[in-house]
This record gives structure tokens, sequence and C-alpha cells, in this order.
């Protein structure tokens, strides 16, 4: 009995410990990953800001390629969605753009076993052809104590998907202006 008093003692203990770790650990984690695109800010700002294209480089639909995509009737304003379902990887989640500037486009993200953020896009020029693109979330942590050792580790989980999107996202969006350039270029 003396026993099972001292493990159930050390267990509420260890309980506690970790919960007032737990605690210590910041509310909400930033993710944020950047990338320069050989394009001109207006045009990057075109891809991002409609949400049909979205499925050319989103990580999540570009790694499970049977995914099955549905985005809304209006796709390049504020309640546009872009709504996905996997099949191989058994993701699911759903951006929806909550407003759009010229050199920002704030998104909801709604991702399957994690919590609703808020994040987007920030798009600035640094030079006539040239651009960088910020995509950034705030990634809301609960109190329990293991979602918040958690978060130590979600920086590392969505910023390679974010990294792996904005790579995709480069090279279709370069692609796409420099075959459509080179058209325009013969018909001249």
């Amino acid at each position: 009995m003396r026993l099972i008093k001292m493990f159930l003692f050390v267990l509420v203990g260890l309980f506690a410990v970790i919960t007032i770790i737990g605690l210590l650990i910041p509310s909400s984690v930033k993710i944020s990953r950047g990338i320069i695109v050989n394009m001109d800010s207006s045009n990057v700002y075109k891809e991002l800001s409609d949400v049909k294209g979205w499925n050319q480089w989103l990580p999540w639909i570009t790694a499970d390629s049977g995914a099955i995509v549905q985005t809304s009737a209006v796709t390049n304003a504020p309640g546009a969605y872009f709504k996905w379902k996997g099949v191989k990887l058994k993701s699911e989640g759903k951006l929806t753009v909550q407003s759009i500037k010229p050199d920002e486009i704030i998104v909801l993200h709604e991702i399957k076993d994690m919590n609703t953020s808020e994040g987007g896009f920030r798009i600035r020029s640094i030079s006539s052809n040239t651009t960088e693109v910020l995509w950034y979330m705030e990634y809301k942590l609960k109190w329990y104590p293991w979602e918040r050792f958690f978060g130590i580790f979600i920086d590392r989980l969505i910023g390679s998907a974010f990294e792996q999107g904005l790579e995709k996202f480069r090279s279709y969006t370069e692609q796409k202006y420099s075959s459509s350039t080179a058209v325009v270029t013969r018909e001249n």
C-alpha cells in the first residue's frame, strides 16, 4: 500500500512539474518562410490572390496526386477558399482568404489535426522583376502541457511544408510567366 501511495505521489508531482514547465512555454508559435521569385510583384500578387491555381504548388496537394480539391465559386476575393482531402496522405484542410491587399493576403488555415490559425502571404517588390514572398502563420497553442511541448516542434513540421510550397510556387510561376512571355515575344 505504501508503494502505491509513493507511486501516485510521484506521478502527481511529475504531472505538476510538466504542467508548470508547459505553462512557461509561449502560447503561440510564429512560423514563416520566404523566397525570392524572379517575377514582377503584380504577377506574384495575381497568382497568390486567386485560389484556383493553388493546387499547382500547395505542399499538401502536390504530395498527394489523388487529392480531391474544391474551390469557392469566386476565387479571388475575401471569402474565397481552397479545400482539399488527401487520398494517399489522409490530409485535409481548408484555406480561406480573409483579406486581399496588393502587398498582403491574409488567410485562415484550417488543417486536419491542427488548431485553426491565421496567416498569409506578404509580397514585397525588390526590383522590377524580383519579388520576395513570405508565407507566415501564427499558431496558437492551448494551455495543455503536451500541446505546448508540441509547439516546440511545429515550426519544423509546418515550416518544411511552407518551404516546399514556396519552392513549387516559384517553379510554377516562373515557368508559367516565362512561357507566356515567350509566346508574346514570338507573336511580335
